[in-house]
């Protein structure tokens, strides 16, 4: 099976490119559609794609239901077509985001998304918040219907590899979130000045992460704003810190120590306007802005004022590694895990043509025996009539899971063709794979 990935992320561009690449949840979903009922000015009604963004990577992945496809074999088409998809959702040339991206195909994609998910890629190594976003990209793909089986597959591996590596080992123990080493820069910064007060803007999942550090270290002078005033209210609620509306935001920054921002808006709003004469009644003091969104909410204009520091998100990878090297040792763990399930997974992708058709051939002799009794049975309730399609349906699922289950775990290659070939020879098993769509799970070994 063929899998194609194209990446931006802070290992090959800084923040001013990955602001270009800022996707909002709306407007990942708005591209989807737009891919899908535009699929055959791309790669075809045939193909599934799964956009990843988040404050330091920008991910597309692609893959195509099955093994016949206009562009079989020809790899440098499909990623033109990709940037091009790119192009026509950012608004930039084709000529200046190519540079931007590195390429994965096949099984690279494959261990890419797997050590993306662990945590092994982030900017922080080991950050657990990189789960839910992955988790949350397939989902949305998932609901607007750019992916199904073979993407979904993928992805469910790589989340189940990444579950694994975060209850196997300690890598996502210590604070390894871009929020939580943020907090941990307030943490230092509140000891040498007096008023320690903390302004949180924004309500989304970044503010969350670094409210709930807050909370567990006891601290309580901190206000949230955010534009929405019932979503800080709501977020407030979870750990009793003070909401303030947005309006208040000058006054709230003549007092406060810190101000964390984490909006997802597309402009900053800290600017040197709206600062400039805010410092002038600050009475000398100093005040520190941890900008955490991308795109960013801070001018970076702002680092010229005096009374003034500001650390965003690649000044972070610079400051936040107090604990790198015990991730670091725990990530030789992790890099045994991946070995395994990516495996496990190679090994699902050999057996699963056989499967499929093993499930296919399942599925037609049921929907035949189902409509011979429904005509021997005119009379029967349509409402008993589904009943028994779904109770067909359920046993034929239960019968072929654990065959299913055991021909990915548990064969070597050798084992692996002599089970496929006794499959096929047993079961007459010679339709195409993909002939009669059907919901065929793969199957999970926890």
């Amino acid at each position: 099976m063929d899998f194609y990935c194209i990446s931006t992320s802070h290992q090959n561009a800084n923040i001013d490119v990955r602001e270009r690449f800022s996707f909002s949840q709306h407007n990942i979903k708005e591209s989807l559609k737009f891919y899908k009922e535009n699929n055959q000015q791309f790669l075809g009604p045939k193909s599934e794609i799964v956009i990843l963004s988040t404050c330091n990577r920008f991910e597309i992945y692609v893959t195509f239901r099955g093994d016949q496809h206009e562009f079989l074999d020809d790899s440098k088409k499909v990623f033109q077509t990709m940037l091009m998809f790119v192009s026509e959702i950012t608004d930039l040339s084709i000529d200046d985001i190519a540079p931007l991206f590195i390429r994965y195909q096949n099984m690279d994609t494959v261990e890419h998304l797997f050590r993306v998910s662990c945590g092994l890629e982030s900017q922080v190594l080991g950050e657990v918040q990189i789960l839910g976003q992955v988790s949350e990209a397939l989902s949305v793909a998932l609901e607007v219907g750019s992916a199904r089986h073979p993407l979904a597959s993928l992805f469910q591996s790589a989340i189940h590899a990444a579950k694994r590596a975060h209850t196997e080992t300690e890598i996502g123990k210590k604070p390894t979130s871009i929020s939580s080493a943020a907090v941990r820069i307030a943490e230092k910064w509140l000891k040498h000045h007096r008023n320690q007060m903390v302004l949180v803007i924004g309500a989304g999942e970044m503010s969350k992460l670094a409210l709930k550090s807050f909370n567990q270290r006891d601290f309580k002078n901190l206000t949230i704003v955010n534009r929405t005033y019932t979503k800080a209210v709501d977020l407030a609620e979870q750990f009793s810190f003070r909401v303030a509306p947005f309006e208040e935001l000058e006054n709230l920054l003549l007092t406060a120590d810190i101000v964390i921002t984490a909006t997802s808006v597309e402009h900053p709003i800290i600017t040197l306007e709206l600062l400039n004469p805010i410092l002038k009644h600050r009475k000398n003091s100093t005040i520190l802005f941890l900008d955490i969104a991308l795109p960013r909410n801070v001018d970076s204009a702002i680092r010229n004022l005096s009374g003034v520091e500001l650390i965003d998100l690649d000044d972070l990878k610079l400051r936040l590694d107090e604990t790198k090297q015990h991730r670091e040792q725990e990530a030789k763990q992790v890099e045994e895990i991946l070995k395994e399930e990516v495996r496990n997974y190679s090994h699902w992708v050999e057996v699963m043509p056989t499967v499929g058709k093993l499930h296919r051939k399942a599925e037609m002799i049921r929907r035949h025996e189902l409509e011979k009794m429904i005509q021997h049975t005119p009379d029967l309730d349509p409402h008993l009539q589904e009943k028994i399609d779904l109770l067909t349906r359920s046993l034929v699922k239960k019968i072929l899971h654990e065959p299913s289950t055991k021909m990915r775990m548990e064969t070597t290659n050798k084992e692996m063709n002599l089970y496929t070939n006794t499959l096929h020879y047993l079961f007459g098993l010679d339709e195409d794979m993909y002939a009669y769509p059907i919901d065929m799970e793969q199957p999970k070994n926890d």
